[in-house]
């Protein structure tokens, strides 16, 4: 794809359905049944959207290719779940949590430029680092970006 027919603007309010459909698309790939989502998942997801934009955190970008939404993308400051003793100057996450590249458009560099967009949105911010979920497909691409594995543990209760 040539860098001329790739544009990655940075969304508002009335983008909002186009994120969440994404978001929620994500969850599809992953083989979520859709019986297993919350009867409010769609508006659960706009109004975290809209939380995130209320504190001023909020970055969503839409990669636009030739006039169509080729893909998205979310991030915002790391809500974190325990309380946070050490400085800001020192420690600020951010977080991306939301890369989705329309089928068709996967493998061209949109999901790289989107995510390369969050970022310095995230830096901008006065974020120290970058955490993100990879999926398995999309963890090569983000390793090239500079990101790291880290080592989450999980316990199936």
């Amino acid at each position: 794809m040539m860098s001329n027919e790739l544009q990655i603007v940075p969304v508002g309010p009335a983008d909002d359905p186009v994120l969440v459909t994404h978001y929620l698309a994500i969850w599809d790939s992953y083989g979520t049944r859709l019986e297993d989502y919350a009867p409010d998942a769609t508006e659960a997801v706009a109004r975290f959207i809209g939380e995130t934009r209320s504190d001023g955190s909020h970055g969503g970008f839409l990669a636009i290719v030739n006039g169509e939404i080729a893909g998205s993308a979310i991030c915002c400051l790391l809500r974190s779940p325990y309380p946070e003793v050490i400085k800001p100057a020192v420690r600020r996450r951010g977080y991306i949590w939301s890369v989705y590249t329309e089928p068709r458009y996967r493998g061209k560099g949109v999901g790289k430029s989107l995510t390369e967009r969050a970022i310095i949105h995230l830096k901008t911010a006065g974020c120290t680092d970058v955490v993100l979920h990879a999926s398995d497909a999309g963890a090569s691409m983000y390793e090239k970006l500079g990101f790291t594995r880290a080592g989450e543990m999980r316990l199936a209760l």
